[in-house]
């Protein structure tokens, strides 16, 4: 079996602690039961190889199809171009056992490269090591690479796996990610453990069934379920088996969960878990239809197994997003008793009721050549049949781009939501044409329902959390930020000189020393704070900086690490702004700084110590996203290890703290700006000093601000209501003139 590690792919040994308390067990080998997430830089659709190990077209694929779970087949994969990554968790922790305890399987080797961090699922990571699959000729197909955890105490109990393509190699290209397993501890002592859903899972489908792993002795199991946690007090469902189906879950809503272990006459309760269901459920998005049956595969059918009366297709043509396949439907229709029904049933009838169900939503795309006639929708409840006229314009249906089509059910009054037996798309004469005739195609996709939505544009003023309400979760989110605003005069105090001093301007030479810089890659300057800045673009651009043995010698007990950063969306959780010696799967930087912000604010790192360990770890998420990118920001890092303080100061104030972090600085060889160990940094640089103690608040300000002390920048905060750069009163007005406003649609 190949192994993870630098380029050769050297084994890790790594013991996984928990507490003070070393873990080992037998355990069980699984795939995963959860995609944490999954993050495509490129805003592009995920791809790879289908069920038959086709990959040219491209083939679309969705990760937490092809990767939760046993995978597809032998040939599917999902493929990890650079910096896109896919996290997927397990339903219990990874444990140690003998030989490797996580094995990936990676298709298609011409040496791809990922990195392979195991995670607890909520932010804690370790780097594990760099994963390459076999090369060309070797023979080796698919690779398979392991990973055996055994030496390295973490402070998190891992539950995870993430993996970050690095490189675009291969006819995919990037790294294949055919299957993910993990020895999973299955010793759950006297209470329950590993659920599925896993404990605070999201987007969980309403159809979800609920399973867990049984302590050893039960004979009985008591399950309590609510959307309300004080009721989970009350008397519970007996249980024999360790799983339950609910027949449907309310959409948009968090459930908590416990189970209790009976072993007469005793009982032992279990934790308190929870999960929040997605907000939509889907009617159909055709991607599980095949052109043709499969005879292999027990479970293929085609699109004519589900919609009758009309004539229907597989379109792999016009599909709606990053979706596969749509429906194309040739309809026709002849005055008034000639018309096309396309007809999908359901058995058993669907409860929409139950699952709170509001909104059905379509995309449909037309063609030229289509005829203007009637276009609408049925909902059958075994009683009686609902139409629903298209409400829009005649010609849509001659538009060539996906439109929205969305049906607020709870108008449809007659409609008995609890037993839809069938949904049907059709299309007749208008009824301004009576003895109209008419033909044509148009494609459907993405049919889904939803409970109530949260459409941007009905987003009330005052909503500073996103949830479409005014109410006390704003106010937290106002009283954190209270009195902040862009101007801000900061004491100061004259530091001592940095030791090493890099101002970007044209060049990467050390106005303080000697310790110049060396370039890597492409990065450019640009305009920055003062003078100039770096520019770099995430990939392969560093400044690599010379003599630093001379330049590290004296910094022991104390340092400081200050810049102005601009940063540009990350495609990691974290880019390395800069970082000291490492080799993958040998050894950690002793110095890094990682911040980080994708789609919403990231996670942010501060390192200082010899040998890296968490004791010497600043670490947390940022609050928003102008902490990090889309502006300037001065950030610098201090460590004292005499006190064993460590800080984080964003802007002049202070951002973080730590104390107990005593490891000295030293045994460092190598330094880099702009890249390192979590992959290359997206943005600018200016200023960026090194000094050999951690300067004080007052002596950060000075240097960040050329000894004025005021730093003048937007604010770009979410309770700025009324946009004048500054948090107080005028913003609680504004807030409480939109108190209780929901913009929840319907």
């Amino acid at each position: 079996m190949k192994k993870g590690s630098p380029l050769a792919l050297i084994a890790i040994s790594l013991v996984l602690a928990f507490g003070d308390t070393v873990r080992a067990e037998q355990g069980a080998f699984e795939y995963p039961c959860y995609l944490l997430d999954a993050y495509d830089a490129d805003d592009s659709c995920w791809t790879g190889m289908d069920a038959h190990g086709r990959y040219k077209g491209p083939i679309r694929v969705i990760p937490e199809r092809w990767l939760v779970g046993p995978p597809l087949s032998e040939k599917s994969a999902v493929t990890l171009p650079a910096d896109h990554w896919v996290e997927v968790q397990f339903r219990g922790p990874i444990v140690d056992g003998p030989g490797d305890d996580i094995v990936l399987i990676e298709l298609g080797p011409v040496s791809e490269q990922a990195l392979v961090f195991v995670t607890d699922g909520a932010g804690e990571e370790y780097l594990l090591s760099i994963a390459e699959a076999g090369s060309i000729g070797a023979g080796v197909d698919p690779t398979e690479i392991g990973f055996d955890i055994a030496g390295v105490a973490l402070p998190f109990a891992p539950r995870a796996v993430r993996i970050v393509g690095l490189d675009h190699g291969g006819e995919s290209p990037g790294f294949d990610v055919a299957s993910v397993q993990a020895r999973i501890s299955n010793n759950c002592g006297e209470i329950p453990c590993n659920p599925v859903p896993v404990d605070g899972a999201v987007n969980v489908p309403a159809d979800a069934v609920l399973s867990w792993l049984p302590a050893g002795s039960a004979e009985k199991h008591v399950l309590h379920l609510s959307t309300d946690i004080a009721d989970l007090s009350g008397t519970g469902r007996v249980l024999d088996a360790n799983s339950f189906d609910p027949s449907g879950l309310e959409l948009g809503s968090t459930y908590y969960w416990r189970v209790d272990e009976v072993n007469d006459p005793g009982v032992w309760p279990g934790a308190v878990w929870s999960f929040t269901t997605a907000n939509r459920l889907v009617v159909d998005d055709f991607e599980a239809y095949d052109e043709i049956v499969d005879p292999s595969n027990l479970d293929s059918k085609t699109i004519y197994d589900a919609w009758k009366n009309a004539n229907v297709y597989i379109s792999t043509e016009q599909t709606h997003e990053c979706s596969k396949k749509s429906m194309a439907f040739g309809y026709y229709y002849y005055s008034n008793s000639v018309y096309s029904e396309a007809i999908h049933a359901f058995k058993p009838a669907q409860d929409w009721a139950k699952t709170g169900v509001k909104v059905l939503e379509l995309f449909f795309f037309g063609q030229p050549y289509n005829s203007k006639g009637q276009m609408y929708m049925v909902f059958n409840d075994g009683n009686s049949e609902t139409i629903v006229p298209y409400p829009g314009d005649a010609n849509d249906l001659r538009t060539e781009t996906w439109q929205l089509w969305r049906v607020e059910l709870s108008n449809l009054r007659d409609l008995d939501m609890s037993n839809i037996e069938s949904f049907s798309i059709g299309f007749s004469t208008a009824q301004a044409d009576p003895y109209g005739m008419g033909s044509g195609t148009v494609y459907f996709d993405d049919i889904t329902l939803y409970s109530s939505r949260c459409l941007q544009e009905n987003r009330p003023l005052a909503d500073l959390n996103g949830d479409c309400a005014v109410n006390f979760p704003d106010i937290e989110e106002l009283t954190r930020i209270w009195l902040d605003r862009g101007r801000n005069t900061c004491a100061v105090a004259a530091p001592n000189a940095p030791v090493a001093w890099y101002k970007f301007d044209g060049n990467v030479d050390d106005s303080a020393g000697s310790a110049h810089g060396l370039l890597h890659g492409n990065p450019t300057f640009a305009p920055g704070v003062h003078g100039q800045a770096i520019s770099f673009d995430g990939y392969e651009d560093s400044v690599e900086l010379t003599r630093v043995t001379n330049l590290f010698s004296a910094i022991t007990y104390g340092m400081t690490i200050a810049l102005w950063q601009y940063g540009a969306d990350s495609p990691h959780l974290t880019d390395t702004l800069c970082c000291s010696n490492y080799v993958y799967g040998n050894s950690d930087p002793a110095i890094a700084v990682n911040l980080g912000c994708w789609r919403r604010p990231g996670q942010y790192n501060w390192d200082c110590g010899q040998s890296r360990s968490f004791h010497d770890r600043l670490s947390g998420h940022h609050r928003y996203e102008s902490e990090w990118s889309g502006r300037w920001n001065h950030w610098a890092f201090t460590k004292d290890v005499r006190s064993g303080q460590m800080q984080i100061f964003l802007n002049g104030r202070l951002y973080d703290s730590r104390a107990g972090a005593d490891s000295p600085i030293s045994r460092i060889t190598s330094f880099e700006i702009g890249s390192g160990f979590y992959g290359g940094y997206d943005g600018l640089i200016d200023d960026f000093q090194i000094y050999d103690y951690a300067l004080s608040q007052s002596e950060i300000a000075h240097a960040a601000t050329n000894g004025t002390g005021v730093f003048d920048l937007p604010l770009m905060l979410p309770g700025d209501l009324n946009n004048d750069n500054r948090i107080n009163f005028a913003d609680f007005a504004l807030l409480g003139d939109n108190w209780l406003e929901n913009g929840l649609w319907p």
